[in-house]
């Protein structure tokens, strides 16, 4: 921010009694002196809006992109079968003869955050259907969902999909947030994994 000054122009010269007499005009008038007076008060006030303009400046924080990782860790939901997890920290499944598994993570970002992208990283060699879902559910009503952004994974995918839009501020007093990992129709030694999922979002 530029330095910000202030330089009166008015100088008062001081009366003396029975030697100077009042009048409106002329160098030691009303009106060059009140003239002067309202020019300091216009610059002043320039000024005021300037230091007033900075402050509120210096206290806004610019909204910054962030990432959230979260780790394939589904929890498992009866009665499908479960996602497990390898050496390697994957999300894969627990036999290669299972055709289908469901998992779910709990999410919980940054309340008043914006929500921008939902990611998975991962491999599906085969021709089942892999979907990974961003999922809010209003804490009022237990059974209720909908979903904010899904992703549908094939082959060596990363795959992003937007989060959608009128949906995606971060309301923790309403919602729930949560991933789901859902995995149908797969074949016997088809190679599925999940690898990471994230959350990108802006913040203040």
């Amino acid at each position: 921010m530029t330095n910000i000054s202030f330089t009166p122009t008015f100088k008062h010269v001081t009366w003396v009694d029975n030697r100077d007499r009042v009048a409106a005009g002329g160098q030691n008038g009303f009106n060059v002196r009140f003239d002067a007076i309202q020019k300091d008060l216009e610059q002043l006030s320039t000024v005021v809006s300037a230091i007033d303009a900075g402050l509120k400046a210096a206290g806004q924080h610019p909204s910054t992109t962030r990432l959230l990782a979260l780790a394939p860790a589904f929890t498992p939901l009866p009665p499908a079968k479960a996602w497990g997890l390898d050496r390697f920290g994957v999300a894969t499944r627990l036999s290669t003869t299972d055709s289908s598994v469901t998992g779910l993570i709990p999410v919980s970002p940054p309340d008043g955050a914006k929500l921008l992208k939902l990611r998975a990283i991962g491999q599906n060699s085969g021709a089942g259907n892999l979907a990974v879902n961003l999922f809010r559910a209003k804490l009022a009503d237990a059974t209720a969902r909908e979903s904010i952004a899904s992703v549908t994974c094939s082959g060596t995918f990363d795959a992003p999909a937007d989060v959608t839009p009128g949906k995606d501020v971060v309301d923790m007093a309403t919602y729930r947030y949560f991933v789901t990992a859902s995995l149908s129709n797969a074949a016997d030694g088809d190679i599925v994994n999940i690898i990471s999922v994230q959350l990108s979002y802006t913040a203040a």
